[in-house]
């Protein structure tokens, strides 16, 4: 018989399953547009200054930096710099498959990027497993629940909810028509909460969550550290376990 805190243990995906790594064409040619170019503008921009020609070897100058700031801004944003792009690859975290981050260039000296070949694996950007569809709803209210008694959600702020029904919580959050839910608006001052960042689902016998590609995550606390959820992935979690929402927390209570 199968433990049930094996049945609801959180999946631990590889979060580069299914990549490839660039070759080293595609390296040495997102290097050539991202690095060389702008190396090679700035030279000509000082030769033209020593020879005479001030105004044209500044503009070359400005556009090195501008084309350099540019290549350093996309890397930390999400690695797909105008050199990754031309070759179609990504460069992201080797632990993570995370984008850089404001720490690019430091990683990057360190040796802890890496670049991805997008034709011939999966984007590290992408999900790892399929996202989960909702059904098609057949009416405009949720479907109650047919088996069991709706656990409730008990909210830092001293709210309880009970989760008889699809929830979703945000800042302001909204439902599309194939999704439907109840919201409920969190008041949060601090802005750490997605306008809608969380939807919760009890089926009767499990509680889901699903983060909802929010910017601060969804995170399910337990064992003296938190774990985060994969965005728009359907993940079954236990009762009476801590949800970290932003800054917010709730906790997930058996209805018993």
């Amino acid at each position: 018989m199968t433990n049930v805190e094996d049945s609801l243990r959180l999946a631990d995906v590889d979060p580069l399953v299914f990549t490839v790594r660039a070759g080293v064409g595609q390296v040495i040619g997102a290097a050539a547009i991202d690095v060389v170019a702008p190396l090679g503008l700035a030279g000509a921009g000082v030769v033209l200054i020593v020879g005479g020609l001030p105004v044209l070897g500044c503009a070359l100058l400005i556009a090195a930096g501008g084309l350099l700031a540019i290549a350093i801004r996309l890397l930390a944003r999400n690695g797909r710099t105008l050199g990754t792009a031309a070759v179609g690859a990504r460069i992201v975290r080797r632990t993570t498959g995370a984008a850089a981050g404001t720490s690019a260039l430091w990683a990057l000296a360190c040796g802890r990027l890496a670049m991805f070949d997008l034709h011939r694996g999966r984007d590290p950007f992408a999900p790892a497993i399929a996202p989960f569809r909702f059904p098609l709803a057949a009416a405009t209210m949720p479907a109650r629940p047919q088996h069991g008694v709706a656990p409730s959600l008990q909210l830092d702020s001293g709210e309880r909810l009970t989760l008889d029904a699809a929830l979703v919580l945000g800042r302001d959050p909204s439902v599309s028509a194939d999704a439907a839910a109840t919201i409920y608006r969190w008041a949060d001052m601090s802005r750490t909460l997605s306008k809608s960042h969380v939807r919760l689902e009890w089926d009767g016998r499990q509680v889901w969550v699903t983060d909802l590609g929010s910017t601060n995550g969804t995170f399910v606390r337990g064992n003296g550290a938190s774990t985060p959820l994969l965005p728009h992935q359907r993940t079954p979690v236990p009762t009476d376990v801590v949800l970290e929402i932003g800054d917010r927390t709730l906790t997930i209570r058996d209805a018993a």
